[in-house]
């Protein structure tokens, strides 16, 4: 038998209604406020992009040096890649600094290797490879003031100069498969490219500076 005070479906209904009203009403007021930001931060980017394009050269030091330091990484990647798909010199190495200082690893990416064989050295440094390509994660250290040092051993792994990359990564004794050196080139869609000589061969090592 029902209560005298059991409340009917459409009391029911209605009072879902005005739990959930007042849900969607917010949340229709969170979506326009993260479009609002949004824009806020293209009509930022796009300042930004304009004062990139000033000529003189010192300016664009200056504020490519700014946003390079940014902690919002929206403007930080704005600088980095306007940094790396530039001419100028110094801009690329200021980009390529950027990303050793501040991304704890970088993707080394093998292939063409002068036998299957030689892209197995990515396997004894802790990627994989499928024969015909290869791929491992390495950090890239802390700086000393000239290169990044490769841990535990503390040689320079990573050693930039102008807009190359000199790469050395070094073993112990019965490790000396692990053993490699390499010199990449900054290229014009960002990447640096180049070849590199293990034990197990030689093939094309290339890393993404835009991821």
């Amino acid at each position: 038998m029902l209560s005298l005070y059991a409340p009917s479906p459409r009391t029911i209904v209605f009072a879902l209604l005005l739990v959930l009203i007042p849900a969607t009403l917010s949340h229709a007021q969170s979506v326009s406020e993260i479009l609002n930001k949004a824009d806020e931060k293209a009509e930022e980017i796009n300042r930004v992009l304009k004062a990139l394009q000033n000529s003189d050269k010192n300016t664009q030091y200056a504020l490519v040096e700014a946003l390079l330091k940014e902690k919002d990484k929206a403007l930080l990647r704005v600088g980095r890649e306007h940094a790396l798909f530039s001419t100028n010199p110094v801009l690329q190495n200021m980009a390529i600094e950027s990303v050793f200082n501040t991304n704890p690893q970088v993707r080394l990416v093998l292939t063409e290797g002068d036998s299957p064989e030689a892209l197995r050295w990515v396997e004894y440094v802790g990627g994989v490879s499928d024969g015909r390509s290869g791929m491992v994660m390495l950090e890239t250290g802390t700086h000393n003031g000239s290169c990044w040092l490769q841990p535990i051993f503390g040689n320079c792994r990573f050693t930039v100069l102008g807009n190359t990359v000199q790469f050395a990564n070094q073993a112990n004794g019965g490790q000396a498969v692990m053993r490699a050196q390499a010199s990449l080139t900054l290229g014009p869609d960002g990447v640096l490219d180049g070849l590199i000589l293990s034990s197990s061969g030689r093939a094309r090592v290339s890393i993404d500076l835009k991821e």
